[in-house]
């Protein structure tokens, strides 16, 4: 009768099988290796805790279920909140687009004609800033129309500057009207007539 094996040779037996290559414990590069037993250790750390509060339902049920309640509450004021967030942004957006359209006959006019005109009519009725402005506006899109600058509503004359430092012509031009607008838009100074003849002959000053 074959003799069955002690308790240190069966050790021996696993010790060996575990020291094969291929139960060698799996090891990721630096930081990844890091991250993962972080990880793992955050696992165990949830799961100790979900074991401690599990046990209090039966140790102390009053503090069990008032922390359960706490958590239901702390749960709803958090839906509440992003509910009211999203309703605040969605009335913003309704107003918004109602405002467009309530105003959408008084908008602005695009054209260099449009803005032309609308300086002239602003020059008649004696609202010099306003044909200033509209002036301006005129003088930027003919610039563009001549791949000068990039219209955008967004940008400052210190952008529309930088834009023509390569192109003489526009660039004197732009210079030329922004001398005598930038105090008058930026800087409240007054404009009379002479003021604003001499901007609508820099703005002019594009046109040959």
């Amino acid at each position: 009768m074959q003799q069955l094996p002690d308790s240190s040779q069966v050790r021996k037996a696993l010790d060996e099988v575990y020291a094969l290559p291929e139960f060698a414990p799996r090891t990721l590069p630096g930081p990844l290796q890091w991250i993962a037993d972080r990880w793992e250790a955050l696992k165990a750390s949830i799961a100790a805790l979900l074991e401690r509060f599990q046990v209090l339902e039966t140790t102390a049920p009053v503090m069990f279920w008032a922390m359960i309640a706490g958590l239901v509450v702390c749960a709803l004021a958090i839906i509440g909140h992003f509910v009211l967030v999203a309703r605040g942004a969605w009335r913003g957006r309704e107003r918004r687009s109602r405002a467009q359209e309530e105003t959408g006959a008084a908008a602005p006019p695009r054209g260099v004609a449009e803005w032309e005109e609308e300086a002239r009519r602003a020059a008649a009725e004696g609202r010099l800033r306003d044909a200033a402005l509209a002036l301006y506006q005129a003088l930027l899109l003919r610039l563009e129309a001549q791949g000068a600058v990039r219209y955008d509503a967004a940008k400052t004359p210190g952008d529309y500057r930088l834009e023509t430092q390569a192109k003489p012509e526009p660039a004197r031009v732009l210079n030329d009207f922004l001398r005598g607008f930038e105090p008058v838009a930026f800087g409240n100074r007054p404009l009379d007539a002479a003021g604003y003849d001499a901007l609508r002959r820099a703005a002019g000053g594009l046109r040959g």
